[in-house]
């Protein structure tokens, strides 16, 4: 029988499909009136500034929504109206992307199977909320950056996620997933199952064949 009784997953890169970095660049140069690259959608999301990685802060909730949106607009040179603002909270959103079913409909399979479910996720307070984090509503526990004041890779995130599945001792018992190999890294180091989702490589539907049979070669019910 199988020791695996905890299963945690990330949310962006696996329970989520994103969408293209060039079609949210295509909707803010239609809104913004000016072009937009990829290079300059990531700069505008995911500002640094003066040392800064705001981004980073907004995951980690050191800084608001509102804080946040106006160094982004700073960095892009975009009007902060409310009109704009409204619309970066849907751009956000979308940028998230949809919900990836199977991976919802494999969650659910394994509580019904007994195992305890959980979420681990680098999120914010916009996009934690967007649909495409629907995965939170499915699990047992849901846990985010933005609410503990750490992100992965750093320790005190797994940390919390073992304290709040019932111990740092559980460890051993949990299959974590994600699709960042340097998150993995960390997870296998505490002494976690770590599995590295290749979205990225083998694509939604590949990389959730590979994780299908890594939790059956380690006898968890699927």
């Amino acid at each position: 029988m199988s020791e695996i009784k905890y299963v945690c997953f990330d949310i962006g890169g696996v329970a989520n499909v994103r969408t293209p970095d060039y079609t949210i660049a295509s909707l803010a140069g239609k809104h913004f009136g000016k072009n937009v690259s990829e290079e300059d959608l990531r700069r505008m999301i995911q500002p640094q500034v003066d040392g800064r990685d705001v981004w980073r802060e907004f995951q980690n909730g050191r800084i608001d929504a509102d804080s946040y949106i106006q160094v982004a607009f700073k960095v892009a040179e975009v009007p902060s109206t409310s009109d704009n603002k409204n619309f970066f909270y849907r751009l956000l959103e979308e940028w998230c992307g949809t919900p990836y079913q199977p991976m919802l409909d494999l969650v659910d399979r394994l509580k019904q199977n007994g195992y305890h479910t959980s979420v681990l996720s680098n999120n914010n307070e916009i996009m934690y909320n967007a649909p495409g984090a629907e995965i939170k509503n499915h699990v047992d526990i849901a846990i985010s950056s933005h609410e503990i004041g750490s992100s992965k890779p750093r320790r005190p995130a797994y940390i919390h996620l073992l304290e709040a599945i019932g111990g740092t001792g559980l460890r051993h018992q949990l299959v974590f997933i994600d699709d960042q190999e340097e998150n993995i890294g960390v997870a296998n180091k505490l002494g976690i199952n770590g599995f590295h989702f290749r979205s990225k490589e083998a694509g939604m539907d590949g990389a959730f064949a590979e994780l299908l049979e890594e939790l059956k070669r380690k006898r968890v019910k699927v």
